[in-house]
């Protein structure tokens, strides 16, 4: 064989070497960078927003303490304007029942509202001018609804009422420890304030005092997770889906191709490689808001079970 003739199948085997490394490389390439869309999917899949426990305002109101008839001081004029000997205070109740508190389990003071306050005025004033006695008016009005009006939002609340003549604050508030219902809001762990009115007044055509109290738990003791925040994940969710999806197509585009077009077949795999590159970046910023919320939204369930 002459040497221009061996030189010749020499640059042949050479060149179809290189064409074979080269196809390989590429598809390398391919399934290397295409490792990552597996790894997406099942991220994807593993995203978990945890729940936010459904919080259920509570209302304690236990059947209203009515003092005897008997157990009313005299009165010869039942619209006399002298003031009764028994004359009841806003503070003198406060006081006395955060002394309750405290004998009993040495639990914490409850602060003084001035919001409940007013709701215990509203509340008293309505059945004084009702000529009602109970938890709720005649026109469906409840400690609930005024509290909802005046803008007080809660986790629970509770109203205590007494009506008659007691010896004085710590009468009402020892008449109250001895109720169960009443004893259970003034000793409740979750009520952390309360507001009180007291008034005498004409009730059924009898001089008597009016007692109530409102206890509550300010929705603000447990700051709800970010809505704003739970509003971009799931903005985020759905632009995962739409790339995903997008992928999918691509890859199913990149699989279909012949592989002898070089050119165009690594232009493609770019192509994916580049989207796959974008759905990571959104999944990684998607997963870093989504422990974010979480951890909001455990420390808010945390501390309504508390």
């Amino acid at each position: 064989m002459d040497s221009n003739a061996y030189r010749n199948r020499a640059r042949k085997r050479v060149i179809a070497v290189i064409v074979l490394l080269a196809a390989a490389a590429g598809v390398y390439w391919y399934f290397s960078r295409s490792d990552s869309l597996r790894q997406l999917v099942t991220f994807e899949n593993s995203v978990q927003k945890t729940a936010v426990k459904d919080v259920e305002r509570q209302f304690s109101a236990p059947p209203p303490l009515r003092m005897a008839a008997s157990s009313a001081p005299p009165h010869t004029n039942p619209n006399a304007a002298t003031a009764s000997p028994y004359a009841l205070s806003q503070a003198g109740v406060v006081a006395d029942t955060n002394a309750a508190r405290k004998q009993n389990g040495n639990l914490a003071a409850l602060a003084e509202n001035p919001t409940l306050d007013r709701i215990a005025e509203l509340r008293l004033e309505d059945m004084f001018a009702k000529q009602y006695f109970a938890h709720v008016s005649p026109s469906s009005s409840s400690a609930e609804t005024v509290a909802n009006q005046v803008g007080y939002g809660y986790l629970a609340i509770g109203e205590n009422l007494a009506l008659g003549n007691f010896e004085g604050d710590g009468g009402v508030v020892a008449a109250w420890m001895k109720s169960p219902g009443h004893r259970a809001n003034i000793l409740n762990i979750h009520f952390t304030q309360i507001g009180v009115a007291v008034q005498e007044g004409i009730f059924q055509g009898e001089r008597t005092w009016l007692a109530v109290q409102i206890f509550g738990r300010p929705a603000a003791d447990c700051p709800a997770p970010d809505a704003n925040l739970k509003s971009a994940i799931d903005a985020a969710e759905n632009g995962l889906i739409e790339v995903g999806a997008e992928l999918q197509a691509r890859r199913a585009q990149v699989q279909s191709m012949p592989q002898n077009d070089v050119s165009a077949y690594n232009d493609a795999v770019n192509a994916y490689n580049n989207l796959a590159e974008q759905y990571q970046a959104l999944a990684a910023q998607a997963k870093a808001s989504v422990a974010q919320y979480n951890a909001e939204v455990n420390a808010f369930n945390q501390c309504i079970a508390e």
